[in-house]
C-alpha cells in the first residue's frame, strides 16, 4: 500500500511540474497616456527553444490579441540548434508593425552538456541574419513608430554582455513621444538611473521569475528583483517578465510562463 502511496504522489508531482512548466499563463496591463491611440504590444522573453504549449503554440496565444508590435527581450534559443524552429514559429507571428528584438547573453554563447561555450563575432553574425528574416533587431539603437498622429519611440539596448550596453541619441520625428525602453536584464536599470535617462516603460526579462518559486518567492541569484511591473521614477514602469522556457532546470513551479499584454487606452473585450 505505501508503494501506492509514493507512486500517486509522484504521479501528482509530475503532472504539477508539467502544467507549471508547460501552461502558458496571460498577464494583461491596461496603460492609459495621452500620448498614444489605442494600440496593443506584447512582450515575449526567454524562450530559450520553448514555442510548445500545453494551451497552444506559441504564435497562436500571441495573433489571438492582433498586437500592433511585438517586442522580444532576448534569449531565443539554448543552442543554435533550435534556431531555425524557434524562428519558424516566431515568424508565424502577426504583428501590424513588426516584431523587435534585442539580444540576451544565449545569443553571444549556447548551453553545452556541461557548461556553455561563447560564439564568436562570425557565428553571431550569421545568428543575426537568420533573425532579421522575421524580427527588427535593436542593438543600442531606437526606432520610431508612428501610429495615427502619435509616436512610440523604441530603444533597445545590448545587454547580451554587460558592458555592451550604451545609449546612442537619435533623431526623432517632432512632437512628444511615448518611450519604451528593451533589455535583456533587469540590471540596466543601474545604467539607466546612473546616466538619468527616461522613458515610460522598461520591458526585461533572463530572470526567470525566480523559474521556481516557494512560498511566493524567488530563490535563486535573482531573488532581489520584482516579478511583473512596478512604478520607477526613471521608466515609469519596469517590467521584469517570467519569460516562456527554462535553464539550467528543465522545470517552473510556482512560476507559469508568461506573454504580457500591454493595452493602450482600450475599451476592447478579452478574446
Amino acid at each position: 500500500m505505501s508503494y501506492l502511496l509514493f507512486l500517486i504522489i509522484l504521479i501528482g508531482m509530475a503532472l504539477l511540474l508539467l502544467f507549471h512548466t508547460f501552461w502558458v499563463r496571460t498577464t494583461i496591463a491596461e496603460c492609459r497616456t495621452p500620448l498614444l491611440p489605442k494600440l496593443t504590444l506584447i512582450h515575449i522573453t526567454d524562450l530559450h527553444g520553448r514555442t510548445r504549449f500545453l494551451n497552444g503554440p506559441l504564435h497562436r496565444l500571441i495573433n489571438k490579441w492582433q498586437p500592433d508590435l511585438v517586442c522580444v527581450t532576448g534569449d531565443l534559443a539554448q543552442h543554435r540548434g533550435q534556431l531555425d524552429r524557434v524562428m519558424g514559429e516566431i515568424g508565424r507571428i502577426e504583428a501590424r508593425e513588426g516584431i523587435f528584438f534585442v539580444p540576451g547573453n544565449y545569443e553571444r554563447e549556447e548551453k553545452r552538456v556541461i557548461g556553455k561555450k561563447r560564439y564568436t563575432d562570425q557565428e553571431y553574425e550569421e545568428m543575426k541574419q537568420v533573425w532579421e528574416g522575421a524580427i527588427r533587431v535593436l542593438e543600442n539603437q531606437g526606432i520610431a513608430l508612428p501610429f495615427e498622429n502619435k509616436m512610440l519611440y523604441l530603444y533597445g539596448f545590448d545587454n547580451s554582455v554587460y558592458g555592451n550596453e550604451a545609449y546612442v541619441p537619435q533623431d526623432r520625428e517632432a512632437g512628444p513621444a511615448y518611450t519604451v525602453f528593451l533589455a535583456h536584464s533587469p540590471k540596466i536599470i543601474s545604467y539607466i538611473e546612473e546616466r538619468g535617462l527616461r522613458a515610460d516603460l522598461l520591458l526585461t526579462g533572463h530572470t526567470h521569475g525566480g523559474q521556481v518559486r516557494l512560498f511566493g518567492k524567488a530563490w535563486g541569484a535573482y531573488k532581489h528583483f520584482h516579478v511583473g511591473a512596478k512604478p520607477d521614477k526613471s521608466v515609469g514602469l519596469f517590467a521584469i517578465s517570467r519569460g516562456l522556457g527554462t535553464t539550467k532546470l528543465p522545470v517552473r513551479l510556482g512560476c507559469f510562463p508568461e506573454i504580457t499584454v500591454y493595452r493602450f487606452n482600450s475599451d476592447r473585450i478579452s478574446p
